[in-house]
């Protein structure tokens, strides 16, 4: 099933204006809304989702990867990801659970420091940890919320160091990762 726009999408757009590179790339692109708005502001957008339907509603002038594929991206200057970020319940949906992939987006930004990130999650999901991953390698620049009755959604924008400070940092970032991922794949 291919995500479709919602509050989120929305909140996460809305984080796109200052996005731009040779280089960008929607990891979880679902409806394509994100990778389809840095069309304009990027030389190439590259989108990534695991869903055949999803990589299919992507327009023409977007370069789809369909996989599980964003550890075959070396470079990018700018990546967005609104993934799917709730904590994992039966019956499991990859369209809305996370599975895995916040934590494999934070392993990348850790190895290959985009100049920008811009990640969108829940308050049900561990969102400290996640802003505390971020903050191990990256410069938060941007926060915005949209508080629902029953969780809130954060879009957070991050200025990455292209070269790491040192070793013990980046250790301290993949724990949080791990972290992540250890909170996110319990099922409720």
């Amino acid at each position: 099933m291919v995500y479709q726009p919602a509050e989120d999408t929305y909140l996460t757009l809305g984080a796109l204006e200052g996005a731009a590179g040779d280089i960008c790339v929607d990891v979880g692109s679902g409806s394509c809304a994100l990778a389809a708005a840095l069309a304009g502001k990027c030389r190439q957008v590259v989108a990534i989702d695991v869903d055949a339907n999803a990589c299919k509603s992507c327009p023409d002038h977007v370069d789809v990867v369909c996989g599980n594929a964003l550890d075959a991206v070396r470079r990018a200057d700018t990546v967005v990801s609104n993934p799917p970020y709730l904590p994992p319940e039966e019956p499991l949906d990859p369209a809305v659970h996370d599975t895995g992939m916040i934590q494999r987006l934070l392993r990348w930004v850790s190895a290959e420091r985009p100049r920008t990130v811009i990640i969108t999650f829940s308050s049900l999901g561990r969102a400290d940890l996640i802003i505390d991953a971020l903050k191990a390698q990256c410069v938060i620049v941007r926060a915005a919320a949209l508080h629902m009755f029953f969780e809130s959604i954060f879009t957070v924008t991050a200025h990455c160091r292209r070269d790491p400070q040192s070793s013990s940092r980046q250790t301290a970032f993949l724990a949080l990762a791990e972290s992540v991922a250890a909170s996110q794949n319990r099922i409720v």
